[in-house]
């Protein structure tokens, strides 16, 4: 099951683990479901929780999520090591290249065209990708030069990801304030890796482009695209 929070966080509830990756905020008009959240997710102690944070960015990172320990204390925190916080016994913290056994969740840190890492985990033979802040991120306005040494942090960082095994489910930026170049990254994301599964994010409560991307990808039949509407819904059985 895969559970939209709001623009990059998710939840994948799998048979014997949680994860939860980039919790930014419950959106205000939805603040009344934050409870049944709490119970859903952060409680369960016939589930492993693992919660990851791609960045240090408010938008990726909300130190609220460590009061969550309070509520569980057997939650697992893997956060990249750009989130100075203290330190305790259930963090990990990660940088670009890293590769480590928790549990039983096989991890690998990549790099970002902004800040911090991205994940790839492997977990109840699930291959699952979050790039957190890996983008192309190209804007409008940039200069030539600018847009080209965008392009190639990018295709660097997606050539070696692609020497791991194929990625079921991949979570990647779907970002209207590109502009008309809003969906070139997640076209070279899924040309060089090909996912199973694509699940747009980084649009807070602009869906404008969510149609676009949809209609991109529904020729192509090796790969399935989620449409998100809303936050706080589960988008995938």
């Amino acid at each position: 099951m895969i559970y939209y929070i709001y623009h990059s966080g998710f939840v994948l509830e799998l048979e014997k683990s949680i994860l939860i990756f980039d919790f930014y905020r419950i959106p205000t008009d939805k603040k009344n479901e934050e409870e049944s959240f709490i119970s859903k997710f952060i409680k369960r102690t016939d589930k492993k929780v693992y919660v990851f944070s791609s960045h240090s960015h408010s938008d990726h990172f909300n130190k609220e999520i460590l009061k969550w320990l309070n509520l569980n204390e057997n939650i697992k925190y893997i956060l990249s090591d750009d989130i100075k916080i203290h330190k305790h016994k259930n963090f990990y913290f990660t940088k670009e290249g890293d590769s480590f056994e928790l549990d039983n969740l096989k991890i690998s840190t990549f790099g970002s065209t902004d800040l911090g890492s991205s994940f790839y985990v492997n977990v109840e033979d699930k291959n699952i990708f979050h790039s957190g802040d890996l983008h192309l991120w190209h804007w409008e306005d940039d200069t030539p030069e600018e847009e080209k040494t965008m392009y190639n942090a990018y295709m660097s960082e997606l050539e070696k990801i692609k020497k791991l095994a194929r990625i079921d489910i991949a979570f990647v930026p779907v970002d209207p304030r590109l502009g008309v170049n809003t969906l070139e990254g997640v076209e070279l994301f899924y040309k060089v890796l090909k996912p199973k599964l694509i699940v747009p994010m980084h649009f807070s409560d602009d869906y404008s482009q969510m149609k676009n991307f949809i209609d991109n990808f529904k020729n192509i039949k090796d790969v399935e695209v989620i449409e998100i509407d809303e936050s706080m819904k589960k988008i995938l059985e």
